[in-house]
């Protein structure tokens, strides 16, 4: 077979194999650029809270009571650091272990220890920050194994489902009562897009595997061989107008 027969079809199996995956990465291209970010991150459906206040001059524990507090309530644990902060109108620490995973969180004021905000106290945190009117659908406690949604994100934490047309997740760390995400319908369809765009079908986070270099070597090595035919095909019409 001649050469030029062999790049033809080289050219048309390449497009063929590669086909759907560029058709992926373009809709996924177009998906990305038509959705507003912040909506996806869920920052368009929150309440912006007043910025916190802190008073350099209270009472409050030295950080070497802060851990002690937190010791007599847990046990002799590995603390790496505190955060101090304000927490509906009182100073707290927020003692964190191994990776800065929440530990506990002592008032500044009277060296109370909490290790768990509750599940109740975590539907009203999940209300508070979603700003349209709705009810709690679910909340789980969520210990081990983080939900696909919530991959990378601090543990435990609790998953508030809200029953609203936007299909809200609000992830309320369990210790500290911060919101962790908020997941909806469009942060869904984003990751969906992600998923096929980096072609990572597990975790949805790793562009450095095989499978996607593979492809794209595929989809550079059809571009390239296009051109290549494009040029040939020129060429051989010029000479023969001459």
């Amino acid at each position: 077979m001649h050469w030029k027969k062999k790049s033809y079809l080289a050219h048309r199996w390449l497009g063929l194999l590669i086909s759907v995956q560029l058709l992926a990465w373009s809709v996924g291209g177009l998906v990305f650029s038509l959705m507003d970010i912040e909506t996806v991150r869920g920052n368009r459906d929150r309440v912006t809270a007043a910025p916190s206040v802190i008073n350099p001059l209270a009472d409050i524990l030295t950080p070497e009571q802060a851990v002690a507090a937190a010791r007599r309530a847990l046990g002799d644990v590995d603390v790496s650091g505190l955060v101090l902060r304000s927490r509906e109108s009182q100073l707290v620490f927020d003692v964190l272990g191994v990776e800065s995973r929440p530990l506990a969180v002592v008032n500044a004021s009277d060296s109370r220890v909490c290790t768990d905000i509750g599940a109740e106290e975590a539907k009203r945190i999940a209300i508070a920050d979603f700003q349209f009117t709705a009810q709690v659908e679910s909340v789980e406690l969520i210990e081990d194994e983080a939900p696909l949604e919530y991959r990378g994100k601090r543990l435990p934490a609790y998953r508030v489902i809200l029953d609203h047309a936007k299909a809200p997740h609000i992830f309320v760390c369990a210790v500290t009562g911060d919101v962790q995400a908020r997941r909806n319908r469009s942060w869904r369809i984003f990751d969906f897009f992600w998923m096929l765009h980096i072609m990572d079908y597990g975790q949805r986070e790793n562009f450095n595997h095989w499978l996607l270099t593979g492809a794209s070597a595929m989809a550079v090595a059809t571009s390239a061989t296009g051109i290549l035919l494009w040029g040939l095909r020129l060429k051989r019409r010029r000479r023969a107008a001459t």
